[in-house]
């Protein structure tokens, strides 16, 4: 376990490393990441600056959603959310093969070289965000705090399952590069407060691919609301999940053995 660690940490470090050899492009790309995903805020802000609101929600409060939805992000992504984009690479250049070989698992291999630096730029403007909103908000208890941090929890297990249901697509869909278009088309719906959605699209988000845990149900429990429906949704990213580490080694089984699958 310590020793995957390491390896772990050692990865990040030379990611890291290799990226600050050209630190005028890294720090142009870290900044251009933390201003694309406060576009969905300045709307915010510009739709309840024009006297319209999400009803039942102040503006801080959906500020919140957003920020606990970008900081979510902001974790995912540099951390293991590379893991599609160095999967998809691997298969095109035809070394995927290789990582066979190292003395850990394939799935350990691809996120830990698929670190991504560029995106901590999410996970600053998903911090500032969140600060910000939650000093215009009145504190948290204690109690609400340690639930926030379980739901929240819970919204990286929804996203590491949605970024290894997308790597395992790459294995055998080498031609198409547009995967994670799926992945921002649904995950979209998190960051709005589920009241505005119809009742259909709320069990959507909630019961079959439940997005309503990156940001709706976490900021619901800081401010100390009612959250019917957060058990169901925890417990279908439990089951998003096993699905999603099924269909990697189906797909791994496929690619390692073409013909056995066939037959």
């Amino acid at each position: 376990m310590m020793s995957s660690i390491k390896a772990h940490l050692q990865a990040i470090k030379v990611a890291l490393a290799s990226r600050m050899a050209y630190r005028g492009d890294y720090f142009i790309s870290f900044f251009i990441m933390l201003v694309v995903e406060l576009f969905a805020p300045v709307i915010t802000l510009l739709i309840y600056g024009n006297g319209a609101s999400f009803p039942g929600w102040s503006l801080y409060e959906a500020l919140l959603i957003q920020g606990i939805f970008l900081l979510s992000r902001g974790i995912a992504f540099p951390f293991f959310f590379g893991m599609v984009w160095n999967t998809l690479g691997q298969v095109q250049g035809g070394t995927l093969d290789l990582l066979f070989l190292r003395p850990r698992s394939l799935l350990h291999m691809v996120i830990m070289t698929g670190f991504d630096s560029e995106d901590l730029g999410k996970l600053l403007g998903g911090l500032l965000l969140f600060l910000i909103a939650l000093f215009n908000l009145p504190a948290p208890g204690a109690a609400q705090w340690l639930q926030f941090l379980l739901v929240f929890l819970f919204s990286l297990i929804m996203l590491f399952a949605f970024a290894l249901i997308m790597a395992s697509l790459v294995i055998v869909w080498v031609g198409n590069g547009r995967v994670y278009e799926i992945y921002f088309a649904v995950t979209a719906f998190g960051q709005y407060p589920l009241a505005i959605f119809s009742k259909p699209v709320q069990t959507f988000i909630t019961m079959i691919i439940p997005v309503s845990l990156l940001g709706f149900f976490p900021a619901n429990i800081l401010l100390g609301r009612p959250s019917p429906g957060v058990f169901l949704a925890m417990g279908f990213s439990l089951l998003f999940l096993f699905f999603s580490l099924w269909l990697w080694k189906r797909m791994v089984y496929c690619f390692r053995y073409p013909k056995m699958s066939v037959s």
